[in-house]
């Protein structure tokens, strides 16, 4: 049998894997909002009289690490994108590029975070569609560096219980799967992925698809998250044993938002797992102003570090001295 009658059955198993992937995704969406709300609902019976203490000097220290790692975490996307086009690009220029990229992510379905690095690809000499290609690797690396820091951090802390209790009893798993992960990026060379994986990931070149510098730039931004988390928690009021065994949560949350793609920057859900992460150590009106302060602050110090990079050397006569 031959022409068009033989070809017909073919596009029917494709329309059944296209819809299975829009009922997975419209699921894990769902559960996530149901999860905010849920988490969100519980604090907020709890909260009662509840009042929040912070002590603002350690808040505003915790301001330092965020900045930092902001700053740090642009030069991971530098070093994946060098890598990935063989060429250098000047730094400050790419810094502000990278910075104002992160601000774009807040936009619904993140969208936004591609297209402004797309839209600053010419003044780096980059090709807009390998710099939109970038994201994909170094956001696989960002979230799997951040799990497993994360795990790690709640496989040493002490037993809570609720969700926190839940979690740190499957972190060693969550470890384990996060860095076998890790070991497929770093060390499996990109031509022996799937064909169509590899034409959306890495359409061209050979070895790994990320270079150990990536996660390791990464690896120091996570440690700086999770050193803004314990003195946040400190500033809320919690001692130093109990501020350490819910750090790993701060790192666990970022992660967690962005696996939904539904929430812009993560927003709800980082804030739902904080809750219930810290609820136990920190008291319902502590695990509330953490959610509340750290995204707070997160937020500033993301504005902050885009303002000072683009004003010391983001602007156009930055980009020629560097190119010359």
């Amino acid at each position: 049998m031959s022409g068009p009658e033989a070809g017909a059955p073919g596009p029917a198993p494709a329309a059944g894997k296209g819809r299975l992937k829009v009922v997975a995704r419209w699921s894990l969406r769902a559960a996530a909002v149901v999860f905010v709300v849920l988490a969100g609902r519980d604090m907020i019976e709890r909260w009662g009289d509840s009042h929040i203490e912070l002590h603002a000097g350690l808040a505003a220290l915790s301001c330092l690490p965020l900045f930092a790692g902001f700053v740090i975490q642009g030069y991971s996307w530098i070093s994946l994108i060098e890598h990935m086009s063989g060429k250098r690009v000047p730094k400050g220029p790419a810094l502000a590029v990278f910075l104002a990229s992160q601000l774009a992510r807040y936009m619904p379905g993140k969208v936004g975070l591609p297209l402004v690095r797309m839209e600053g690809a010419p003044r780096l000499g980059q090709q807009p569609a390998l710099v939109g290609i970038s994201v994909f690797p170094e956001t696989l690396s960002w979230a799997a560096t951040g799990a497993m820091l994360g795990f790690a951090l709640l496989t040493l802390s002490s037993h809570a219980a609720g969700l926190a209790g839940l979690v740190g009893r499957l972190a060693v798993p969550l470890l384990v799967a996060s860095a076998l992960g890790m070991l497929v990026l770093l060390a499996v060379d990109r031509s022996r992925f799937p064909k169509r994986l590899r034409n959306w990931l890495a359409p061209g070149g050979e070895g790994p698809l990320v270079p150990v510098a990536v996660p390791l730039i990464q690896l120091v931004y996570w440690v700086l998250f999770a050193v803004h988390g314990y003195l946040m928690s400190l500033a809320l009021g919690a001692n130093g044993s109990a501020a350490m065994s819910g750090v790993g949560f701060y790192v666990i949350a970022p992660v967690a938002g962005f696996v939904v793609v539904a929430a812009p920057a993560g927003l709800g859900v980082r804030e739902a797992v904080l809750l219930a992460g810290l609820g136990p150590t920190l008291g319902s009106a502590g695990a509330l102003g953490a959610a509340l302060f750290s995204r707070a602050l997160s937020l500033a110090m993301e504005v902050a570090s885009w303002f000072v990079v683009r004003l010391v050397w983001g602007g156009e006569r930055a980009v020629r001295s560097a190119s010359e």
